[in-house]
């Protein structure tokens, strides 16, 4: 997991608006490559990938939520702000 991810989340809407653009290049990536292995599957060979495709699902959907929270602080610290 990325280190910003693990410390505490920050208190400014500059701060928040980066943690969001990281977390949304790494929900591509990781669609990125669960596409990538959903192509590499072979039926004929017997080459699956479901753990794999599965961890990076859970993954985009954990990206997603902490992507909502902080867009949710940013809006909240903007309507506390008045803008």
């Amino acid at each position: 997991m990325e280190k910003f991810l693990r410390k505490e989340i920050p208190e400014t809407i500059t701060e928040l608006e980066t943690e969001c653009a990281l977390i949304e290049a790494w929900s591509k990536e990781c669609e990125a490559e669960s596409l990538d292995l959903m192509k590499r599957e072979d039926p004929q060979k017997g080459l699956f990938f479901p753990q794999e495709i599965y961890e990076l699902r859970q993954e985009k959907n954990m990206l997603a939520s902490m992507r909502d929270f902080r867009r949710a602080r940013i809006n909240r610290m903007k309507f506390m702000k008045g803008e």
